[in-house]
């Protein structure tokens, strides 16, 4: 699982939200959400701003790991 994938799931464990509950609020399919929180889909750049506005991250906190996981599955 990659760095991303893993701070999307804490994030969202942390506030007691489920997958469905995520997506409805964030505005996001339920198979993409699950496809970020594996590691195995980079995320837009507006999805990265939702999930960072939802999950009150710290801002670009999710970008700099985004680019790490897009770097990964470059590679």
């Amino acid at each position: 699982m990659s760095e991303f994938g893993e701070k999307l799931i804490n994030l969202r464990t942390e506030r007691g939200v489920s997958v469905m509950e995520a997506c409805q609020k964030v505005g996001i399919p339920p198979s993409r959400l699950v496809e970020l929180e594996r590691g195995v889909r980079i995320p837009t750049a507006g999805q990265i701003a939702k999930l960072e506005n939802f999950y009150e991250a710290e801002p670009d906190e999710l970008a700099e790991l985004a680019k790490l996981l897009e770097k990964n599955l470059s590679s």
